[in-house]
């Protein structure tokens, strides 16, 4: 069982990492649309961590509270040129953000801290949901057109 410091230190460097991948796929996202939604994310990400931040160094006041995040060995192994594999690592790393926050939430006693861990929470899902639309409209463009249903169809 993880302590409650560990929590908020994962959190916070899960949170850096989080910028750090939408920094990248917003140049990686060449349309303006694509690359809008990516850098929304990122100031999104950024809200959380000084809000976590605060809320770390108000528990714990002398520790630190700028961690170094290593990159995760999982990211290392992404096919980088497949957009949808970035996508669906990038879905999965907000559903642990959620769940670190629910987990920190269910720990705290401070009714404030509690509602500001759960609502994080709720805007990690809807991160995921974003994130899951740009797939979506990623997967649409490869299958929105098929040729056999033409087949025959100009013949008279």
């Amino acid at each position: 069982m993880m302590t409650r410091k560990e929590i908020y230190l994962m959190v916070l460097e899960a949170e850096i990492r989080s910028q750090k991948l939408y920094k990248a796929m917003a140049k990686s996202f060449r349309r303006p649309e694509n690359s809008a939604v990516f850098q929304q994310l990122v100031v999104l990400e950024q809200n959380h961590e000084e809000k976590v931040r605060a809320a770390f160094l108000q528990e714990f006041p002398d520790a630190d509270a700028y961690p170094e995040p290593a990159l995760e060995p999982e990211f290392k192994k992404l096919d980088y040129s497949d957009p949808a594999v970035v996508l669906e690592y990038a879905m999965e790393r907000e559903d642990v953000a959620r769940d670190h926050y629910l987990e920190l939430a269910e720990g705290t006693q401070d009714g404030q801290l509690k509602m500001m861990l759960k609502t994080f929470a709720a805007e990690e899902e809807q991160h995921r949901e974003l994130l899951e639309e740009q797939l979506q409209s990623l997967q649409g463009a490869y299958t929105w057109y098929d040729p056999s249903e033409l087949t025959g169809f100009m013949e008279d």
